[in-house]
């Protein structure tokens, strides 16, 4: 082995060990960002952004995983890497792949300055590059500088481009629209949708797609944020608007697979210093697959697909568990599991608690952990708006690996979190509840190993 080859070696063996890396969500090593998901042939295909060099942000290239069963990844060679002396020189940002007679090709974003590019292939691995990169695509004047991330989609006879972009001053986002033929010329038509200061100043990685008898918009900063409305005259006009999740998931894009469902990933992002994902190796997570729904309210669900309950493998089960509290929280500890790796499910009773949920990665004395919560008074499910009906009961249902959390409440309402625990011990799950009584109808437990 030389140098390289055995730095590499030590680093494999060092993540393998790492007691926050997760074992069922992919992560490749060194760093990953904005994942860009891609459905042909019966394969889930994510590309994302990626630095092979470290665990760190830098130069963007773009990585490349597929699978079959939403659940096992396999990690296919790096699709682009920047070209020096070129329009992507300091880095190939998001974009979108698509499929046109066979031939795939990719659109993306070349920095600095923030110009759209193209690459091509047959096989969706070996990827060229078009000549003459970038595309004659200009941002329209009086607007900011961010002008990045195209999403494709054809329409009718013709090919549809947006950009996300940004208002002046930062007073809100923008999505550009561009029309073309033959996906080379690509003419500007207008805005697609301008934004104000409650989703923030920029719109990065839109998405744009067709949801029922509705269109969706996705756009990130900060959060992703979803936009249900009416697209007519190249125009789409907003109904509601929300949060895709309230915690650390980022740059949610998706795909439309051979069962009709429209599935989101998205970049889970770290909550530790920048020295400690240098050093761990890795930085960034790919959530587990998220299928879309459209609710009765008009606003849009999420639940994680069907697929990742083949994960599942010892069961633990408990129900009619009963929790009094008054001025302060009651915890119900669950004994007999501990575990680092698993899946919850939770059914409460309608209650009239103040507040109360699950605690994940307990201390044996309960003064670490994670906590999980519906708030009665706030109406929110760990941060994000949620309203339970009168009658209404709760169901839970949380994913935990190792230093990841994906917490689902009602298929209405998600947040992602973060644990790093300085201990091996923290592996205890509590029930709660504060300021009222709560009664938790049954509790299911999944062994994910």
């Amino acid at each position: 082995m030389d140098i390289s080859q055995i730095e590499m070696f030590v680093m494999r063996e060092k993540t393998k060990r790492d007691p926050h890396r997760p074992v069922y969500h992919f992560s490749p090593n060194n760093w990953m960002n904005d994942p860009i998901p891609f459905f042909w042939n019966g394969e889930y295909h994510i590309f994302f952004q990626h630095n092979p060099e470290g665990a760190f942000w830098d130069k963007m290239s773009w990585g490349h995983v597929v699978s079959r069963d939403l659940v096992h990844w396999e990690q296919l060679p790096i699709a682009l890497a920047p070209t020096p002396n070129s329009p992507d020189k300091d880095g190939c940002w998001t974009g979108c792949v698509i499929e046109e007679n066979g031939r795939f090709h990719i659109f993306y974003t070349g920095v600095y300055p923030q110009v759209i590019c193209m690459a091509s292939s047959s096989d969706l691995v070996s990827w060229e590059k078009y000549k003459d990169n970038p595309l004659n695509i200009n941002k329209p004047d009086g607007y900011g500088e961010c002008f990045r991330d195209p999403f494709v989609w054809k329409e009718k006879d013709a090919w549809y481009m947006i950009i996300g972009g940004e208002k002046r001053k930062k007073t809100g986002g923008v999505v550009f629209l561009y029309k073309s033929s033959n996906l080379i010329d690509w003419t500007y038509l207008d805005t697609l949708f301008e934004g104000d200061t409650s989703t923030v100043f920029e719109f990065e990685c839109p998405d744009f797609f067709i949801f029922g008898d509705k269109y969706v918009l996705l756009t990130s900063d900060e959060k992703t944020w979803w936009h249900i409305g009416n697209y007519s005259n190249h125009k789409f006009y907003r109904e509601r608007w929300g949060m895709i999740d309230g915690g650390l998931l980022y740059a949610g894009k998706t795909l439309k697979d051979d069962k009709g469902r429209r599935i989101l990933w998205g970049w889970i992002r770290e909550d530790r210093t920048e020295e400690s994902q240098i050093q761990a190796g890795w930085s960034g997570v790919l959530s587990l697959p998220r299928e879309l729904k459209l609710l009765s309210d008009g606003k849009i669900g999420l639940k994680v697909v069907s697929e990742v309950k083949t994960l599942r493998g010892k069961h633990w089960h408990f129900n009619d568990i009963k929790i009094k509290s008054r001025d302060r929280p009651e915890y119900y500890y669950i004994e007999k599991f501990e575990s680092d790796s698993f899946e919850i499910v939770a059914q409460f009773a309608p209650t009239n608690a103040q507040e109360y949920g699950i605690v994940v990665r307990c201390s044996p004395d309960l003064k670490y952990g994670i906590t999980i919560s519906y708030n009665n008074n706030l109406n929110e499910f760990c941060g994000v708006p949620m309203i339970l009906e009168q009658g209404e009961s709760l169901s839970m249902q949380v994913f935990v690996d190792h230093s990841v959390i994906e917490a689902f409440a009602n298929e209405k309402s998600c947040s992602t979190l973060r644990t790093y625990p300085g201990r091996d011990d923290y592996l205890g799950i509590a029930l709660y509840s504060k300021e009222g009584e709560l009664k938790i109808e049954s509790v299911d437990i999944w062994e994910i190993t």
